[in-house]
């Protein structure tokens, strides 16, 4: 708030650590009794320890309380600007952006700009192919990210602004300017701000970590990743799965974190001081100190801060000297030379369960799939305009069989409905489950009319109206077993096919029939054969022709019949063999040859 308004500072109470929104509750008097609540609401103000130290936020809850006489009474909550990204939550997918970019564009959406943030020497870190924000608020969703890649932040206050700093190092946290001496509270009397109370803590914890994870591209190779503290003590390792990397220096960065995160709380120390310099993120150097190894810097995790000033009420002068006055705090650190990180403090949500979502693809295209048959999809959560290729990550769909180069696949199309379930929970691992009918993709039978048939049936694409299909029929005395192909039909057997049908065969070729046996063919028949042929009959044989009737052979032909041998030809009769032409006859029989007409020598043959 500026000078200009009329508020005295009675107390406060407030706490501010690292990676933790602070939040400091102030108890004000006014001589004012009306005034504006809603113009104060969101503004900024500075809260002053001292001439030089304070704590600057924005007023995210003010109350009117009681009046007196003369003063009416006033209480406030100051918070920093990211606190207002608790009031948020948001259901949206961030693709192929790096942590330190995810975080500038939430914090840009709530108009902090880069000059009110910095990441203070930051590592490279690659690109998150995916990364879902799942109806978390804008806060947690950063701190959870923050936590994932092993960042912190803090706060650095003036008058006027306050700068939040992210940092991945030691080196992002800021010394205090100068050393603040150990006095004892029962000892001498301090001659500026000291420290009076100065504890340290060892606990166990955690000396080892080991992570392991699976990656389908890298589906032979086992990623693990460990790190280890040189501790003398028996191991006590953490084990974590899944790991979340498919790297393997970014498992070990996850690794050596967590490492870090569990040793930062191996050495702890705590103490109260009324120093107003002290904040957290910034290294306290302690001096004067009896222990020596006490004397050096400390890094400020936590610290509480307090402060009263009585004496702003006439109402009850008398009472001010009574009880505390002025400002002191209790704070928490660590070892400076301990990698600092910040513990959990929002896990990562999880969907147990499935979802659909709608298959997408570029424009035009009507199936869109990489190497792996995998495709993108279209939550119904997701606001975001895009529809196509950037919808999602490409999404593995599960198979009722996958082998080595042998199993099913049906790539679902763009503009299907799929279900989609998640591995081990995570939003941000999607997967295909299968395939759902909805009312822009009706069923591919009238049911439940037809509730008894089974069917597989396809599309031709791109922009076609055919299909193939396989259809099954269970209705009792109906059963059937139905096959469609749209163009062409090929089948492949290696050794037999036997084909029994007890029952009728019907064959309807239009186009030619092509047959090729490369060996013998023997058919039985065991009833009458009858052979329509409407053009002609071609028979080459490359050998012996057998015909054998147990009793007629029958030919006729509308105009000739033709025999010719190369050398032979014989006709054999058992009984009698009759020539027919042109009226007259010739009889051959047991009897003897006779003849219509008396056999004339010479004559012209005709050609056959």
């Amino acid at each position: 708030m500026g000078n200009d308004q009329p508020f005295s500072v009675l107390a406060f109470k407030g706490e501010e650590a690292i990676s933790e929104p602070f939040s400091f509750d102030i108890e004000l008097v006014s001589e004012r009794a009306s005034l504006d609540l809603d113009a104060l609401l969101h503004q900024p103000a500075w809260l002053s320890f001292s001439s030089r130290h304070g704590i600057h936020g924005q007023i995210e809850r003010i109350t009117r309380a009681s009046t007196g006489k003369r003063l009416t009474h006033y209480s406030l909550t100051l918070v920093p600007r990211l606190a207002y990204l608790a009031h948020r939550t948001n259901h949206r997918i961030f693709q192929r952006l790096t942590v330190q970019q995810i975080i500038g564009q939430v914090l840009k959406e709530h108009g902090i700009f880069n000059d009110a943030y910095v990441f203070a020497g930051f590592s490279d870190y690659p690109a998150r192919d995916y990364c879902v924000q799942y109806g978390e608020s804008d806060l947690h969703f950063i701190q959870r990210l923050c936590f994932e890649e092993g960042f912190h932040y803090y706060f650095k206050h003036a008058s006027d602004s306050h700068v939040l700093v992210f940092g991945d190092k030691q080196q992002a946290f800021t010394p205090l300017k100068a050393p603040t001496p150990y006095v004892p509270g029962s000892g001498m009397v301090a001659q500026g701000p000291a420290v009076n109370d100065f504890q340290m803590s060892l606990h166990a914890c955690t000396n080892s970590t080991f992570t392991r994870d699976y990656d389908f591209e890298k589906a032979g190779r086992t990623l693990e990743a460990a790190s280890h503290s040189p501790s003398t003590m028996r191991p006590l390792e953490r084990y974590s799965y899944p790991g979340h990397f498919t790297r393997e220096q970014e498992g070990k960065r996850h690794s050596l974190r967590a490492l870090e995160r569990h040793q930062s709380r191996h050495c702890v120390v705590s103490g109260k001081s009324d120093q107003p310099a002290l904040l957290s993120g910034h290294f306290l150097t302690l001096s004067e100190h009896p222990t020596a190894a006490h004397n050096g810097q400390w890094l400020l995790t936590r610290v509480r801060h307090e402060g009263h000033q009585p004496q702003v009420l006439e109402e009850i002068a008398s009472a001010a000297g009574e009880g505390f006055q002025g400002y002191r705090n209790t704070f928490e650190g660590t070892p400076e030379i301990a990698s600092f990180r910040a513990p959990r403090v929002y896990e990562k949500p999880r969907i147990y369960g499935s979802q659909t979502a709608r298959v997408t693809g570029p424009a035009g295209e009507e199936i869109h799939c990489d190497a792996y048959g995998r495709v993108r999809v279209k939550f119904h959560w997701d606001r975001s305009p895009d529809t196509d290729a950037r919808s999602s990550c490409w999404l593995r769909v599960s198979s009722s069989w996958a082998g080595e180069r042998y199993g099913s696949v049906t790539v679902p199309r763009v503009g299907m409905e799929v279900l989609v379930g998640f591995v081990n929970g995570d939003p941000d691992c999607p997967i295909i489950s299968g395939c759902l009918a909805n009312s822009l993709n009706p069923l591919p039978l009238d049911l439940p009319a037809n509730k008894t048939q089974s069917v597989f049936r396809s599309r031709s694409t791109p922009g076609g109206n055919g299909y193939n299909e396989l259809r099954i029929e269970d209705r009792k005395d109906q059963e059937l077993i139905y096959l469609h192909a749209q163009r062409d039909l090929e089948q492949h057997i290696k050794h037999d096919c036997r084909l029994q049908i007890d029952g009728q065969r019907e064959e309807i070729v239009s186009g030619n029939s092509i047959s090729v046996l490369e060996a013998d063919e023997h058919r039985t028949i065991s009833a009458d054969r009858n052979v329509q042929i409407k053009g002609s009959d071609h028979q080459q044989v490359a050998s012996s022709v057998h015909t054998f009737a147990g009793h007629r052979v029958l030919a006729q032909a509308g105009q000739e019949v033709h025999l010719k041998a190369g050398a032979l030809v014989t006709l054999d009769a058992g009984a009698n063999l009759t020539l027919m032409a042109g009226g007259h006859h010739l009889v051959i029989n047991a009897a003897g040859i006779f003849c219509s007409t008396p056999i004339q020598l010479g004559g012209v043959p005709i050609p056959g």
